[in-house]
């Protein structure tokens, strides 16, 4: 059994699982059964399983039957070739190599299946000699021991099923037998039934975490998106809660759904909680380009973004993303009217080249540079005045706005937050830019609480990019940031 969704339990573990199950001596022979007395509590007392009269000589031919086939030559040849057919798709590189190897895999199966066609037939013939529920249990494991055999899932599956409808397990087993079943019945492309299965097993007080992001998984794959990310984010959320660190492939595996789905809004609150926890260069990354791209910012906003992932420490690579991100920062830098922050532009590309991220060369890049250059200091000088005006009391907030933004381009944040929140106080200030900018200023100085406070402010389409901006002011940066 193999299985190679991310989240799922490996179905090797799965299978030595039921191996487990199915030798547990849960069902004693009918011929050696005896009940156990508790002289202590007779409430423990475990209540003697037996077949009816009608199906005894049922189970004795068809356990007989089961444990020859387990024991012929041929069948143990056959399983010792699966094994190693396993092991071949497990180390297999390289696509066709492992397209290859699955394909020798399955034969192998399907190999060992054909030897035992006659005794799955004996299985299916118990089934119908079923009187009681407790043949229904004995029928039940006759089809896992002989699905163990086999490796036929379908068999497993039918097996736990019908020893879970008779009512006869001991209770504290219902929930690991519903946990199998899922798994068997995620394997088999069953993804409702696994999901009923999982719930079940979660109902009943099966506590390992498999089995939750499983579940997800089955409502993902079985065309519940929103309920498989749900159910992920549920499990996360109560990692966090008991204190306990949450697993990086959870994180990557809700990143991977929400996005695949194209779910815009979920996407970003997944990369935001997957940066929370690993706030490495990647995850930076990868979180300000979901952002960017979902929320549609123009470059305005977007060069909020760079700036964010300057400050976070992702962009002193020269790694192929860290290059793109070098870009943006420059196009959004630059604008389309000429270079609108000339000083920042100077920074941005000095910074590139250093790193190795920017290639000199580049007309784009050199271009870019030399008129930069050329208008920092006509630039500078405009700043008093710019001040000046936005501290006027007939100012209007777009002055003020104006004179902040240039301010901030300048890593000048002190005065830059003084004046977007002079900009703040005016009528028709697009608060949620004004916020976003004045909680950048603010943590450039090192108030991360009231950096904080303006980043919670931050509504509409840029409350994604303040959410990780929220992030870098908790202190998650690249390591050695």
């Amino acid at each position: 059994m193999i299985r190679t969704s991310f989240l799922t339990r490996p179905a090797y573990a799965l299978a030595l699982g039921l191996a487990t199950v199915a030798g547990a001596g849960l069902i004693a022979n009918p011929a050696m059964a005896e009940e156990k007395k508790d002289k202590k509590k007779k409430d423990e007392k475990q209540a003697k399983l037996a077949p009816s009269k009608a199906f005894t000589p049922v189970y004795i031919a068809t356990r007989d039957t089961i444990d020859k086939a387990g024991k012929r030559p041929d069948v143990v040849a056959a399983k010792a070739n699966v094994t190693t057919m396993e092991s071949a798709y497990r180390a297999a590189q390289g696509r066709s190599a492992r397209e290859a190897a699955k394909a020798a895999y399955d034969k192998s199966v399907s190999d060992l299946g054909n030897l035992l066609v006659a005794e799955k037939a004996v299985v299916a013939d118990a089934f119908t000699k079923v009187q009681i529920e407790d043949d229904r249990l004995f029928a039940g494991q006759f089809a896992l021991d002989l699905g163990n055999i086999a490796l036929d899932k379908g068999l497993q599956r039918q097996g736990l099923d019908a020893m879970l409808a008779s009512g006869k397990l001991p209770a504290a087993n219902v929930p690991k037998y519903y946990y199998f079943v899922g798994g068997l019945a995620y394997d088999l492309k069953d993804y409702a039934g696994a999901a009923t299965a999982l719930q079940s097993a979660i109902a009943n007080g099966y506590t390992d975490a498999s089995a939750k992001t499983l579940l997800a998984e089955a409502q993902y794959n079985g065309g519940q998106r929103a309920e498989g990310l749900a159910t992920l984010k549920a499990l996360v959320q109560e990692t966090k809660a008991a204190g306990q660190p949450v697993p990086a492939e959870w994180l990557d595996r809700g990143v991977q759904m929400s996005y695949s789905a194209k779910l815009a809004a979920e996407s970003m609150e997944w990369a935001t909680l997957r940066l929370d926890s690993y706030p490495g260069e990647f995850n930076w990354i990868s979180a300000a380009q979901i952002v960017r791209e979902k929320a549609n910012y123009g470059s305005n906003d977007a060069i909020d973004v760079s700036r964010l992932l300057d400050r976070a420490g992702a962009l002193k690579s020269n790694t192929q993303s860290a290059q793109r991100e070098y870009i943006e920062y420059l196009q959004s830098a630059v604008g389309k009217a000429g270079v609108l922050f000339p000083g920042e532009v100077v920074k941005v590309v000095n910074q590139g080249l250093a790193v190795k991220a920017l290639d000199a060369t580049d007309p784009f890049v050199r271009d870019a540079l030399a008129e930069a250059q050329r208008r920092v200091a006509p630039d500078k000088a405009t700043l008093p005045g710019l001040e000046k005006d936005a501290r006027a009391a007939n100012a209007t907030a777009r002055t003020a706005m104006i004179a902040a933004d240039t301010f901030l381009s300048y890593d000048m944040n002190e005065k830059a937050a003084d004046l977007y929140a002079i900009a703040l106080a005016k009528p028709g200030v697009d608060a949620a830019a004004a916020n976003l900018r004045l909680g950048i200023a603010l943590l450039a100085q090192g108030k991360s609480a009231e950096a904080q406070a303006a980043f919670a402010k931050v509504d509409g389409t840029r409350a994604p990019l303040a959410k990780l901006w929220a992030v870098l002011a908790a202190g998650k940066v690249v390591n050695g940031a």
